[in-house]
């Protein structure tokens, strides 16, 4: 993957000025490194096979084969970009000693505004005795990272930034992005490499080898 360029704007702020007019925000150098490895460390075409094959898996055929989809989408980045997949209440991975929560969904981005997200939920009030202002004041991740599936579009935000835009809807926090709260990743045109075999048949082998006894 091709890097963003980088314009200096103070010895602790640095702005990508490829797609800066999409993003509007400046980047801290204690930022930079995460940015920079998501743009240049991570293989996002076989990350995007992995989602593609799984969306387009015909075994895969209810609700309950989202957690085996999102489930393998979280270890595809774990493979393929080297961040430590923890699973912890709260976040996903660790770069180093950042917390990176994950959340991705179709469509994200608005048709009639591309650079503004549809609300999507970042929490669920089930099991939890807490209260929308519970979860604005608690810091959980340092980084939300966001994965558009279709549009193969991968955008950042900082927990301090996220946190006051969640607002309740139902039984869940949702959150809705727009430019300046949010920076879009430049992980240049994606050419998907999917796997050779379909996710679901091998999990249907895998029962039927373990009940063959």
């Amino acid at each position: 993957m091709i890097s963003g360029q980088q314009t200096c704007v103070s010895p602790r702020i640095v702005l990508h000025s490829k797609r800066s007019k999409n993003n509007f925000m400046t980047i801290a150098t204690a930022q930079q490194h995460f940015i920079d490895h998501l743009e240049t460390g991570v293989d996002w075409n076989k990350v995007f096979g992995v989602v593609d094959s799984l969306y387009s898996d015909d075994g895969f055929t209810t609700n309950a084969d989202n957690f085996t989809r999102a489930t393998a989408v979280e270890k595809a980045i774990a493979k393929f970009s080297n961040l430590d997949r923890v699973d912890q209440k709260g976040y996903d991975f660790m770069y180093g000693e950042e917390k990176i929560e994950l959340k991705m969904q179709k469509n994200l981005f608005q048709k009639r505004n591309p650079f503004a997200t549809a609300k999507f939920k970042v929490k669920n009030f089930y099991g939890e005795k807490k209260t929308l202002e519970d979860f604005k004041s608690q810091k959980t991740f340092d980084y939300m990272m966001v994965l558009d599936l279709n549009a193969r579009r991968v955008i950042i935000i900082e927990d301090e930034n996220a946190r006051p835009l969640y607002e309740q809807y139902g039984d869940g926090v949702y959150v809705k992005l727009d430019i300046g709260n949010y920076y879009e990743c430049d992980i240049g045109a994606v050419e998907p490499i999917m796997p050779p075999t379909k996710l679901s048949s091998g999990i249907t082998a895998a029962i039927e080898d373990y009940l063959d006894f």
